[in-house]
């Protein structure tokens, strides 16, 4: 089990721990990778595991199409590693080395209009 167990000081400088469990990392990478890949909640999953003092974190995610819109494989790809790198340190304070993505399928997503 991974667990962040960092102290630091509080607002207003008075000590104390914050700590962050494996499960609560694990949904909020569940999270970023849903809103940044477009997809269901229900098509990711997401892994981690320690990479050398770092997070190395594998999603598994469909290809979301959506409309006329579209975008190659390899530039989502980078986009949805670059945004939970970012995410879960600026979110839980995690330094992620490693993220490897699997694609596994196509998901159709609809566009909604705003009135």
């Amino acid at each position: 089990m991974m667990i962040d167990d960092r102290t630091a000081p509080a607002p207003g400088g008075a000590p104390g721990r914050t700590t962050v469990s494996a499960r609560a990392l694990e949904h909020l990478a569940v999270g970023l990778a849903r809103d940044l890949a477009r997809v269901p909640r229900r098509d990711v999953s997401v892994a981690l595991a320690d990479d050398r003092g770092s997070l190395r974190v594998s999603v598994t995610v469909p290809v979301a199409l959506q409309g006329s819109r579209r975008e190659s494989v390899v530039d989502s790809g980078a986009a949805l590693r670059h945004g939970l790198i970012s995410g879960m340190q600026e979110l839980a304070g995690r330094t992620v080395g490693t993220v490897d993505i699997r694609y596994s399928g196509v998901r159709k997503i609809a566009e909604t209009r705003v009135a």
